[in-house]
């Protein structure tokens, strides 16, 4: 015969598994929530948004006219590989961005959590905690970077991430699998402080009732993403002029080439590309990551 207490846990267990929810499930589970939402996020952010990325990549390519202007890039594009062209490049940018903004949102919150762990968040720990997360996760993934910015210019062609990653190798070392490695840190390290500090700023400002809607940490997300993407560009220029060379520019030369072709606006080739793109995959990524714990 069972006991009293043998059907009172068996009750509990029952409704505990009951009002287990998917919300509930991610709050004790930030790091596997981290995890879901950024890949997520990279998954369909990367698919939708490579064409911004591929127009991008030839506007600041200097081996092209330095007159080529978004809507001639554009056609360039499409004279080069049609439709399908606007999403060359595809392969290597989900083989970064799925991994990248898993492991940088969930790094971010660890760093975040321990920083604030017996304190008040702040502007400052938001930033070193996005900062930090940003130079490790491009440390990692720079290989997938190099070719995503060679295989999107439309000079590259690889049959496969693996034959291009070996390609490079062989033909200009493993160094050139890391080339641009200072100015993408110096570009995204930056970024990432910035948009975390300004997005955490921005959700702690009491405009509407809730600041735990949708649309509130989107428009914090898109808000916080415009104002990072124009203070960090210059690097992202000088990152691509980089990486899309066969020869090893060193980054000063990089800097002065820029200079020389486009003049000084040229540090801003694909500045509206580069906000559109970026602020959205952050603001998207942020807010399916707040939706798992709020639904």
């Amino acid at each position: 015969m069972k006991s009293t207490v043998d059907d009172n846990e068996s009750n509990n267990k029952n409704h505990y598994s009951n009002n287990l929810t998917l919300p509930t499930f991610f709050h004790e589970h930030p790091i596997i929530k981290s995890i879901f939402a950024g890949s997520v996020s990279g998954l369909f952010s990367t698919i939708i948004f490579q064409p911004l990325d591929v127009v991008k990549t030839v506007l600041q390519d200097p081996r092209n006219d330095n007159k080529l202007g978004l809507m001639n890039a554009t056609k360039l594009v499409w004279q080069q590989e049609s439709f399908f062209g606007f999403w060359r490049g595809l392969s290597p940018s989900l083989a970064r961005n799925i991994p990248g903004i898993a492991i940088h949102i969930s790094l971010t919150q660890l760093i975040n959590s321990y920083l604030t762990k017996n304190s008040e968040t702040s502007m400052a720990k938001s930033g070193l905690a996005g900062f930090s997360a940003r130079c490790i996760t491009v440390s990692l993934l720079m290989p997938f970077t190099v070719l995503k910015s060679r295989t999107e210019c439309g000079q590259y062609h690889y049959a496969t991430l693996t034959s291009g990653l070996s390609g490079i190798r062989s033909s200009e070392g493993w160094k050139a699998l890391c080339r641009g490695w200072i100015p993408t840190i110096l570009r995204d390290a930056p970024f990432s402080a910035l948009y975390f500090m300004f997005f955490i700023k921005f959700k702690n400002i009491e405009l509407f009732e809730d600041r735990k809607k949708p649309y509130y940490t989107f428009g914090c997300g898109l808000l916080a993403g415009g104002i990072a993407s124009c203070i960090t560009h210059p690097f992202d220029v000088i990152k691509t002029t980089q990486q899309v060379s066969k020869d090893n520019i060193p980054l000063l030369d990089a800097i002065v080439l820029i200079k020389q072709k486009y003049g000084l606006m040229g540090y801003m080739n694909g500045l509206s590309l580069r906000i559109l793109r970026r602020s959205l995959i952050a603001a998207i990524t942020w807010t399916i990551f707040d939706k798992l714990t709020y639904t």
